[in-house]
């Protein structure tokens, strides 16, 4: 062999290196279970309702679609959990999102995003509120979703 084939050869293998440290990088920061999340404020944990999700890991996907968020709670006999005016409130997940998106319900299938961070804020008006969180982790999203009273 000749110097330039040698190096040719360091070469390949210095790629082939790269490539399979590359991948344990990427694979080592995988999420591979879907995260859990609990919503609380600062005196109690608010029940979820568990929505549509996406996740993949492992060479496997699975992909569910849920109804609405007010349509969830219609069939469901969760108490609406009063709150305070304002009080904060937090989607906390087992593992940390790349990307969240907290979402007041106002009418039927309109919403308006209220939050880009898992905390927020209790609308400040008394009334009933459905609230969803979007969080999208590096192997999927989910979106859970709760029925609050502003007292």
């Amino acid at each position: 062999m000749n110097v330039k084939n040698i190096n040719r050869l360091f070469v390949l293998i210095g790629l082939i290196i790269l490539v399979i440290a590359g991948r344990y990088v990427i694979t080592s920061q995988e999420v591979v279970e879907m995260p859990n999340v609990q919503v609380v404020t600062q005196t109690e944990v608010i029940p979820s309702v568990a929505g549509s999700y996406c996740w993949h890991s492992s060479g496997e996907g699975k992909c569910v679609d849920t109804a609405a968020p007010h349509e969830m709670f219609e069939g469901k006999q969760l108490p609406y959990v009063k709150v305070a005016p304002n009080e904060i409130i937090e989607f906390q997940y087992s593992q940390k999102p790349t990307s969240i998106s907290i979402q007041q319900w106002v009418q039927d299938f309109d919403y308006k995003e209220i939050s880009t961070t898992a905390r927020f804020t209790a609308p400040s008006e008394k009334g009933t509120y459905i609230i969803s969180g979007m969080a999208r982790f590096s192997n999927g999203d989910r979106t859970d979703s709760i029925a609050i009273e502003v007292k």
